[in-house]
């Protein structure tokens, strides 16, 4: 059985856009980019957590990789948080333009 992690406890959605292959790479690296929806202390917070290779071609955005936080709201709009975190994470067919999206987000993002 697959155990969850305590720092992951606190999501209430989460959506991997991309992922390095384990079957191709299975001792690493490996790389990601995935938005999710949390609670946190006083409301819920949408994140974007990019981990792209340094070599990768969606790298030429100019966003380095990190979790950013897009979007918070307050206890009582949960569902928005949510709502908001599954619109950005399936905002095309193509996971190279909902990265792209997600990196013309993060330019204006907070950075963790």
């Amino acid at each position: 059985m697959n155990q969850i992690p305590e720092s992951k406890k606190n999501h209430v959605w989460r959506k991997t856009i991309w992922h390095t292959d384990p079957e191709e790479f299975p001792l690493g690296p490996h790389h990601s980019a995935e938005v999710y929806c949390c609670e946190e202390s006083n409301g819920y917070a949408v994140w974007y957590a990019r981990r792209l290779s340094k070599d990768d071609r969606r790298n030429n955005a100019g966003v380095e990789n990190g979790d950013y936080l897009l979007h918070y709201v307050a206890k009582t709009k949960r569902d928005d948080a949510i709502e908001q975190a599954v619109l950005l994470a399936n905002s095309d067919a193509s996971v190279d333009k909902v990265i792209a999206a997600l990196d013309a987000s993060a330019r204006t993002a907070q950075k963790i």
